[in-house]
Protein backbone atom coordinates (compact mmCIF):
# COMPACT_ATOMS: atom_id res chain seq x y z
CA UNK A 1 0.00 0.00 0.00
CA UNK A 2 2.98 2.65 1.15
CA UNK A 3 4.40 1.69 -2.19
CA UNK A 4 1.50 3.12 -4.43
CA UNK A 5 1.43 6.10 -2.53
CA UNK A 6 5.06 6.76 -2.89
CA UNK A 7 4.73 6.03 -6.80
CA UNK A 8 1.61 8.42 -6.87
CA UNK A 9 3.55 11.29 -5.07
CA UNK A 10 6.51 10.78 -7.51
CA UNK A 11 4.14 11.53 -10.68
CA UNK A 12 2.52 14.41 -9.12
CA UNK A 13 3.00 17.33 -11.66
CA UNK A 14 4.87 20.55 -10.64
CA UNK A 15 2.22 22.76 -8.92
CA UNK A 16 1.09 19.05 -7.19
CA UNK A 17 4.78 18.42 -6.01
CA UNK A 18 4.72 22.07 -4.45
CA UNK A 19 1.55 21.48 -2.20
CA UNK A 20 3.03 18.32 -1.38
CA UNK A 21 6.08 19.71 0.30
CA UNK A 22 4.57 22.24 1.97
CA UNK A 23 2.27 19.62 3.73
CA UNK A 24 2.86 18.72 7.68
CA UNK A 25 2.47 15.17 7.92
CA UNK A 26 -1.50 15.60 9.17
CA UNK A 27 -2.00 16.81 5.60
CA UNK A 28 -0.92 13.51 4.55
CA UNK A 29 -3.81 11.81 5.54
CA UNK A 30 -6.14 13.78 3.17
CA UNK A 31 -3.85 12.77 0.34
CA UNK A 32 -4.71 9.19 1.07
CA UNK A 33 -7.95 8.31 -0.64
CA UNK A 34 -7.10 9.38 -4.12
CA UNK A 35 -3.12 7.78 -3.45
CA UNK A 36 -4.93 4.88 -2.58
CA UNK A 37 -7.38 4.60 -5.93
CA UNK A 38 -10.65 5.69 -4.21
CA UNK A 39 -11.66 8.53 -6.48
CA UNK A 40 -15.21 7.72 -6.99
CA UNK A 41 -18.16 5.64 -5.98
CA UNK A 42 -17.25 2.85 -7.97
CA UNK A 43 -13.81 2.89 -6.21
CA UNK A 44 -15.45 2.80 -2.48
CA UNK A 45 -18.37 0.12 -3.82
CA UNK A 46 -15.05 -2.39 -4.75
CA UNK A 47 -13.18 -1.41 -1.33
CA UNK A 48 -16.34 -2.36 0.46
CA UNK A 49 -16.52 -5.69 -1.35
CA UNK A 50 -13.34 -6.24 -1.22
CA UNK A 51 -13.82 -5.84 2.76
CA UNK A 52 -16.78 -7.40 2.76
CA UNK A 53 -15.16 -11.15 3.86
CA UNK A 54 -13.04 -10.00 6.91
CA UNK A 55 -16.16 -7.73 8.08
CA UNK A 56 -18.51 -10.58 7.75
CA UNK A 57 -16.33 -12.81 9.56
CA UNK A 58 -15.13 -10.61 12.44
CA UNK A 59 -17.48 -7.88 13.07
CA UNK A 60 -21.31 -9.33 11.88
CA UNK A 61 -20.92 -11.68 14.84
CA UNK A 62 -20.67 -8.63 17.09
CA UNK A 63 -23.83 -6.97 15.86
CA UNK A 64 -27.08 -6.78 16.85
CA UNK A 65 -30.24 -8.10 14.80
CA UNK A 66 -31.73 -4.75 15.22
CA UNK A 67 -31.12 -3.32 11.96
CA UNK A 68 -32.94 0.31 13.01
CA UNK A 69 -30.19 0.99 15.50
CA UNK A 70 -28.37 4.09 15.70
CA UNK A 71 -24.50 3.66 14.35
CA UNK A 72 -21.44 5.96 13.91
CA UNK A 73 -18.56 5.15 12.19
CA UNK A 74 -15.92 7.81 13.75
CA UNK A 75 -13.16 8.96 11.36
CA UNK A 76 -15.44 6.97 8.20
CA UNK A 77 -13.14 8.07 5.52
CA UNK A 78 -14.20 7.33 2.29
CA UNK A 79 -17.12 5.04 4.02
CA UNK A 80 -16.64 1.78 2.50
CA UNK A 81 -17.20 1.06 6.07
CA UNK A 82 -20.70 2.79 5.78
CA UNK A 83 -21.61 0.67 2.36
CA UNK A 84 -21.06 -2.44 3.73
CA UNK A 85 -23.36 -1.78 7.35
CA UNK A 86 -25.60 -0.21 4.42
CA UNK A 87 -25.87 -3.37 2.52
CA UNK A 88 -26.26 -5.44 5.69
CA UNK A 89 -29.05 -3.93 6.34
CA UNK A 90 -28.15 -1.09 8.72
CA UNK A 91 -30.15 1.37 8.19
CA UNK A 92 -29.45 4.18 10.70
CA UNK A 93 -25.59 4.09 10.15
CA UNK A 94 -23.95 7.79 9.94
CA UNK A 95 -20.28 8.81 9.14
CA UNK A 96 -18.34 11.53 10.31
CA UNK A 97 -14.75 12.58 9.27
CA UNK A 98 -12.14 15.39 9.29
CA UNK A 99 -11.09 15.25 6.17
CA UNK A 100 -13.74 17.62 3.29
CA UNK A 101 -12.11 15.41 0.46
CA UNK A 102 -13.36 11.95 1.96
CA UNK A 103 -16.65 13.38 2.80
CA UNK A 104 -16.89 14.23 -0.48
CA UNK A 105 -16.42 10.90 -1.85
CA UNK A 106 -18.76 9.34 0.63
CA UNK A 107 -21.33 11.30 -0.09
CA UNK A 108 -21.01 10.66 -3.66
CA UNK A 109 -22.08 7.16 -2.95
CA UNK A 110 -25.28 8.64 -1.02
CA UNK A 111 -24.03 7.72 2.25
CA UNK A 112 -24.88 9.98 5.38
CA UNK A 113 -21.77 11.15 6.93
CA UNK A 114 -20.68 15.04 8.46
CA UNK A 115 -17.46 16.89 8.25
CA UNK A 116 -16.23 17.31 11.74
CA UNK A 117 -13.47 16.35 14.16
CA UNK A 118 -14.21 13.58 15.90
CA UNK A 119 -13.82 14.56 19.82
CA UNK A 120 -15.90 17.69 19.13
CA UNK A 121 -18.49 15.74 17.52
CA UNK A 122 -18.90 13.15 20.07
CA UNK A 123 -18.96 15.69 23.18
CA UNK A 124 -21.77 17.53 21.43
CA UNK A 125 -23.88 14.35 20.74
CA UNK A 126 -26.78 13.22 24.23
CA UNK A 127 -25.96 10.71 26.70
CA UNK A 128 -27.08 6.90 25.48
CA UNK A 129 -27.82 8.06 21.67
CA UNK A 130 -25.91 5.10 20.03
CA UNK A 131 -26.05 1.60 20.17
CA UNK A 132 -22.94 1.02 18.14
CA UNK A 133 -19.52 2.92 17.73
CA UNK A 134 -16.96 2.69 15.40
CA UNK A 135 -13.70 3.62 15.43
CA UNK A 136 -11.52 1.50 12.40
CA UNK A 137 -7.59 2.48 12.11
CA UNK A 138 -8.93 5.23 14.16
CA UNK A 139 -7.02 5.38 17.67
CA UNK A 140 -3.71 5.00 16.48
CA UNK A 141 -4.20 9.09 15.44
CA UNK A 142 -4.76 10.14 18.13
CA UNK A 143 -2.50 10.94 21.68
CA UNK A 144 -3.00 8.56 24.54
CA UNK A 145 -4.59 12.21 26.58
CA UNK A 146 -7.38 12.24 23.57
CA UNK A 147 -7.82 8.34 23.93
CA UNK A 148 -8.82 8.29 27.45
CA UNK A 149 -11.25 11.37 25.99
CA UNK A 150 -12.75 9.64 23.60
CA UNK A 151 -13.32 6.24 25.73
CA UNK A 152 -14.73 8.80 28.24
CA UNK A 153 -17.29 10.09 25.62
CA UNK A 154 -17.79 6.85 23.85
CA UNK A 155 -19.31 5.30 27.20
CA UNK A 156 -21.56 8.62 27.70
CA UNK A 157 -22.99 8.62 24.01
CA UNK A 158 -23.81 4.62 23.83
CA UNK A 159 -26.44 3.32 25.35
CA UNK A 160 -26.97 1.03 27.75
CA UNK A 161 -25.59 -2.24 26.60
CA UNK A 162 -24.50 -0.56 23.47
CA UNK A 163 -20.42 -1.75 22.06
CA UNK A 164 -17.54 0.48 20.78
CA UNK A 165 -15.81 -1.37 17.91
CA UNK A 166 -12.07 -0.61 17.04
CA UNK A 167 -9.65 -1.96 14.99
CA UNK A 168 -6.05 -0.80 15.55
CA UNK A 169 -2.60 -1.87 15.49
CA UNK A 170 -1.89 -4.91 17.53
CA UNK A 171 0.73 -4.06 20.05
CA UNK A 172 1.05 -7.22 21.45
CA UNK A 173 2.50 -8.60 18.02
CA UNK A 174 6.14 -9.06 17.24
CA UNK A 175 4.77 -7.90 13.98
CA UNK A 176 2.74 -4.31 15.04
CA UNK A 177 5.36 -2.08 12.93
CA UNK A 178 4.25 -3.36 9.96
CA UNK A 179 1.21 -1.72 10.84
CA UNK A 180 2.18 1.55 13.15
CA UNK A 181 4.79 2.69 11.09
CA UNK A 182 3.47 2.25 7.86
CA UNK A 183 1.62 6.08 7.95
CA UNK A 184 3.35 8.68 9.21
CA UNK A 185 -0.12 10.22 11.01
CA UNK A 186 -0.16 7.03 13.73
CA UNK A 187 0.83 8.70 17.10
CA UNK A 188 0.56 4.94 19.20
CA UNK A 189 -1.36 1.90 20.43
CA UNK A 190 -1.93 -0.83 22.93
CA UNK A 191 -1.76 -3.88 23.61
CA UNK A 192 -4.79 -6.21 24.81
CA UNK A 193 -4.05 -5.83 28.19
CA UNK A 194 -4.24 -1.90 27.91
CA UNK A 195 -7.04 -1.59 26.07
CA UNK A 196 -8.83 -4.59 29.01
CA UNK A 197 -7.90 -2.16 31.67
CA UNK A 198 -8.86 1.30 30.03
CA UNK A 199 -11.99 -0.08 29.21
CA UNK A 200 -12.57 -1.03 33.09
CA UNK A 201 -11.34 1.80 34.17
CA UNK A 202 -14.09 3.83 31.99
CA UNK A 203 -16.75 1.56 32.91
CA UNK A 204 -17.19 -0.68 30.36
CA UNK A 205 -18.02 -4.18 31.58
CA UNK A 206 -16.32 -6.10 28.80
CA UNK A 207 -13.83 -6.56 26.34
CA UNK A 208 -13.64 -9.10 23.15
CA UNK A 209 -10.54 -9.20 20.62
CA UNK A 210 -10.13 -10.45 17.34
CA UNK A 211 -7.48 -11.18 15.30
CA UNK A 212 -7.72 -10.18 11.80
CA UNK A 213 -4.66 -12.80 10.50
CA UNK A 214 -6.66 -16.09 10.06
CA UNK A 215 -10.62 -14.38 9.46
CA UNK A 216 -8.75 -12.85 7.15
CA UNK A 217 -7.90 -16.06 4.65
CA UNK A 218 -10.86 -16.49 2.03
CA UNK A 219 -9.38 -18.76 -0.34
CA UNK A 220 -8.94 -22.72 0.20
CA UNK A 221 -9.73 -21.84 3.71
CA UNK A 222 -10.32 -25.81 4.85
CA UNK A 223 -6.49 -26.08 4.26
CA UNK A 224 -4.99 -22.94 5.22
CA UNK A 225 -6.72 -22.29 8.29
CA UNK A 226 -5.83 -25.58 9.99
CA UNK A 227 -2.13 -24.60 8.67
CA UNK A 228 -2.20 -21.21 10.04
CA UNK A 229 -3.60 -22.50 13.24
CA UNK A 230 -0.43 -25.06 13.49
CA UNK A 231 2.18 -22.68 12.65
CA UNK A 232 0.86 -19.65 15.49
CA UNK A 233 0.98 -22.90 18.19
CA UNK A 234 4.61 -23.31 16.86
CA UNK A 235 5.38 -20.02 17.28
CA UNK A 236 3.70 -19.31 20.69
CA UNK A 237 5.92 -22.56 22.03
CA UNK A 238 8.97 -20.79 20.74
CA UNK A 239 7.98 -17.11 22.02
CA UNK A 240 7.00 -18.85 25.20
CA UNK A 241 10.12 -20.75 25.74
CA UNK A 242 12.54 -18.36 24.70
CA UNK A 243 11.04 -14.78 26.19
CA UNK A 244 8.71 -16.25 29.03
CA UNK A 245 5.78 -14.18 27.18
CA UNK A 246 2.76 -15.42 25.98
CA UNK A 247 1.24 -13.76 22.55
CA UNK A 248 -2.23 -14.46 21.92
CA UNK A 249 -3.01 -12.56 18.86
CA UNK A 250 -0.18 -12.27 16.07
CA UNK A 251 -1.68 -10.37 13.35
CA UNK A 252 -0.37 -6.43 12.88
CA UNK A 253 -3.70 -5.37 13.19
CA UNK A 254 -6.76 -6.42 16.10
CA UNK A 255 -10.16 -5.90 16.60
CA UNK A 256 -11.29 -5.00 19.50
CA UNK A 257 -15.15 -5.10 20.76
CA UNK A 258 -16.00 -2.98 24.14
CA UNK A 259 -19.36 -3.57 25.44
CA UNK A 260 -20.64 -0.64 27.92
Amino acid sequence: MILRIVSRILHLGDQEKRIVNQMSHFEYYHYQAEARGIKNQDDIIRKAQEDAFIFDQIVQPWLTDEKTVKIADLACGHGSFLWWLKQRGYSNARGVDTSPEQISLAQSAGLVVENADVMAWLKKQPPNEFHTLFGIDFIEHISKDDFMVFLRECQRVLSPNGILILRYPNGDSPFVGMNLFNDITHVWTYTTNCISSLAAMHRFSSVSFADQGISAIRDHRWIKVPLAKIMIAGLRFVFRTASRERVEYWNSSIWACIKK
